[in-house]
């Protein structure tokens, strides 16, 4: 037993040593244009302030519409920028490093746009993805043992569209997986035992998750509904540090409405304008399953989740409820979206900052299997590696785009499986939505 829990311990540092020679020897900072698109509107506080000086883009450089950088409009004319500014404090530290490389090198203009800039984004992705396993396992651990809950957390990474948002796509999602990991870690630490230190990073980070995706608030249903009946602090204790939670999770929010405040003259603004949810009509089903986006079907390992989440019902009854109901609310608000399919992106890449509670069921169901015969574990486990192993080929099609980026239709999704090339008659058997109907809530 213990041999073996060595061994399955051993798999995160196995996990990070491929994660590192795949990144350095994929260059994607010099293949791909990184900075573009959504990643844009998440970066260019940084380079707005730290080197054009022009926040308000009075001046704006040519470099900007290369990069389909836009901006949106009030009714008063006012101008600004749709997405948050949490991905931009989480890049910061990298961006300077890139800043700093670039601003003594001969060979790199420190615009904010060339080499050093869109390694330091990608390095900053890959580190926070990892950082998310890492914390991910810590949490686990207080549920099984710590060879299982590296297991889980590796295959959660291996199994879905992780792999593509931490070498390719700097997205805002595996940010705000690191983060929401670390709240689940450092609370399982907290509801055994409370402090002051626990409270401050929690709450910090809390504020964090918001300012990165606003719905990432859902996240916190969680330990709220486990904390209800706690009995670990007194009545005033618990009104003591929820004060003080609240007031750190304004402190962490605060940029962006200094942000408002200096770009319309309001604390809050709905910075997506005419982009809104439809509460009434939410696309569940589509978006778990449908051949376009569907959550299981580019990320086949959560299949195995499912009878996990019996098993931790079965053992941790009261967590199982919390991480069900936090789970449902994620699936009621992320596909209630216009858009729910998330434009151009690889999977439901929306709750991919929930996957730490999926993770759970995968490792209540990976401590059942280890312990079963070898009749029933082989076979379990040569299907988990082949769900694995497929997932990882489907974030190389994707990023090959054989996997389209918003118009996947089941036949195409099957005539391509496991093909690193386009099919004969590819764009043939695509099925694309429609944007203006989604707007409407008309789109099917």
């Amino acid at each position: 037993m213990p041999g073996r829990i060595f061994k399955l311990e051993g798999l995160y540092t196995l996990l990070v040593i491929v994660c590192l020679a795949v990144f350095v020897s994929s260059k994607f900072w010099i293949k791909k244009p990184v900075i573009d698109w959504d990643i844009t509107l998440y970066y260019h506080y940084l380079p707005a302030l730290f080197i054009y000086d022009d926040l308000k883009f009075e001046e704006p450089v040519a470099e900007w519409g290369k990069r389909h950088f836009y901006m949106k409009t009030d009714e008063e004319g006012n101008k600004f920028v749709k997405m948050t500014a949490g991905p931009a404090i989480l890049y910061s530290p990298f961006f300077f490093a890139g800043h700093a490389f670039a601003s003594i090198s001969e060979s790199h203009p420190a615009d904010g746009f060339s080499a050093p800039y869109r390694l330091a984004l990608l390095a900053a992705a890959l580190a926070y993805a990892l950082m998310g396993i890492y914390f991910l396992q810590k949490f686990l651990a207080f549920y099984v043992n710590k060879g299982v809950a590296s297991l889980a957390a590796v295959l959660i990474f291996a199994g879905t569209n992780l792999p593509y948002y931490s070498f390719v796509e700097p997205m805002s999602h595996v940010f705000s997986f690191a983060l929401i990991t670390l709240i689940y870690w450092r609370f399982e630490h907290y509801r055994r035992k409370p402090n002051w230190r626990d409270l401050i990073l929690m709450s910090l980070s809390a504020g964090l998750i918001v300012l990165v995706r606003p719905t990432n608030v859902i996240a916190l249903l969680f330990a709220l509904i486990l904390l209800i009946g706690d009995k670990s602090l007194s009545p005033k204790q618990w009104l003591q540090h929820g004060a003080i939670a609240l007031l750190l999770i304004l402190l962490a929010v605060s940029p962006q409405l200094f942000y408002w405040k200096y770009m319309t003259g309001h604390w809050v603004v709905y910075s997506y304008t005419e982009e809104g949810f439809f509460f009434g009509n939410p696309q569940i089903w589509k978006g778990l399953f449908s051949y376009r986006k569907g959550w299981f079907v580019y990320s086949p390992i959560l299949f195995v989740c499912l009878p996990g989440i019996y098993l931790l019902w079965r053992k941790f009854s009261r967590t199982a409820y919390a991480a069900m109901s936090t789970l449902l609310l994620a699936f009621w608000v992320t596909f209630s979206w216009w858009c729910w399919w998330y434009g151009g992106s690889f999977g439901a890449r929306a709750l991919i900052e929930f996957l730490p509670l999926m993770a759970l069921a995968l490792a209540f169901c990976l401590d059942w299997l280890l312990g079963q015969k070898l009749w029933t574990k082989i076979p379990a486990f040569i299907l988990i590696c082949f769900l694995g192993i497929w997932s990882i080929f489907m974030n190389k099609q994707y990023k090959s785009t054989i996997i389209h980026w918003d118009s996947m239709s089941k036949e195409l999704f099957w005539k391509q499986f496991f093909k690193d090339h386009y099919i004969q008659d590819h764009d043939k058997y695509l099925d694309p939505p429609n944007y203006d109907a989604a707007l409407k809530g008309e789109e099917e």
